[in-house]
């Protein structure tokens, strides 16, 4: 797929239930995006083990013959870790799977010359994974980019405004060698980091406002439009691996994201998907169980003698559909 198709770069935990979402995409939708999966560590398995599983998982999820970035952030924090770098890639090659790595400027010397060997090896470039104030110091950028001997027509530039909205008029102006970069891709992740505030078994209407900062970025008249890339209906950061989950659906629409809350799913609350399903359903802002897999399974559990799932089924539904959604205002001709 020539990366002039992609149009979308969802960022993804590589947990089950993002795995899912991936793969119950319709076939139209996986030609157009380039999903950015954020490897996460498992809370007792020892990291080789655990990446194995991983990428035994994205074989069936995702295939042998798609490429995806990976970044191993969470599996050894910001300065990197050579050996666990190594060990990640290895099982992605023993996986045939496609991974492109995903290089970040506060990674240490040792790391980069790890990722250097990884990218020479495998020869599928490299995505540059910077936010707005890296741009200030242009020579940092420039100094990655000699490190690793790749030139930027080969190097995809990823601009991450993590949990603030884009301020692409700004910023895209200041990006070094702007029209030389191989892809330039503007993500930012704004769906609240917690949801308790919120009253519960209500609907509340949260603005997209990752998607509108873009769209208000390339109609403010920049000289390269970037990329689209959001973080679904996640916000950025460590996958959160305790707590007690609330019942929950976050549902995307044009510009913002219908959301409601209910008890806690350890609490044996799960059963009040089927009351908060149906809702949904019944709004007319609810595109129809034959909008994608994730509608599908929301509208399969409107039926009370449905098993209500958990946390994990709430999230690839939501995410499956987010998909699906941004894909079809991004590409309304081939959705």
């Amino acid at each position: 797929m020539a990366r002039r198709d992609i149009v979308y770069v969802p960022i993804l935990k590589s947990k089950a239930g993002e795995r899912w979402a991936l793969s119950q995409l319709d076939a139209k939708t996986i030609a157009r995006i380039r999903p950015l999966l954020e490897f996460h560590p498992h809370k007792s398995k020892l990291v080789g083990d655990h990446i194995e599983g991983v990428c035994e998982a994205l074989q069936a999820a995702w295939g042998v013959n798609l490429p995806f970035y990976v970044d191993t952030i969470w599996l050894h924090g910001d300065s990197g870790s050579p050996a666990i770098i190594a060990e990640v890639f290895e099982s992605t090659e023993e996986a045939d799977l496609q991974a492109i790595p995903v290089v970040r400027p506060t990674y240490d010397d040792a790391s980069l010359e790890q990722l250097q060997d990884i990218i020479t090896g495998y020869d599928r470039g490299y995505l540059l994974r910077i936010t707005p104030q890296t741009l200030n110091t242009p020579e940092l950028i420039e100094s990655i980019v000699e490190m690793l001997e790749v030139a930027k027509n080969k190097i995809d530039l990823l601009l991450d405004y993590r949990n603030h909205p884009m301020t692409l008029g700004d910023d895209i102006p200041k990006v070094p060698d702007l029209p030389k970069w191989q892809s330039l891709i503007a993500s930012s992740g704004v769906f609240p980091k917690s949801l308790l505030s919120f009253p519960l078994h209500k609907w509340h209407s949260l603005p997209r406002h990752d998607w509108l900062s873009w769209q208000q970025g390339i109609g403010s008249g920049i000289k390269r439009k970037p990329i689209y890339s959001d973080y679904t209906m996640r916000p950025p950061g460590a996958p959160a691996e305790f707590g007690d989950p609330s019942v929950n659906l976050r549902y995307a629409l044009d510009d913002h994201w219908l959301v409601q809350m209910g008890g806690k799913h350890k609490e044996g609350a799960a059963v009040q998907i089927h009351a908060m399903a149906s809702e949904l359903v019944a709004r007319d802002e609810f595109l129809g169980a034959d909008f994608s897999k994730g509608d599908e399974e929301i509208d399969r559990v409107t039926d009370e003698d449905e098993g209500p799932g958990g946390p994990t089924q709430w999230l690839q539904w939501c995410a499956n559909h987010h998909i699906e959604f941004v894909i079809q205002q991004l590409s309304p001709d081939v959705a």
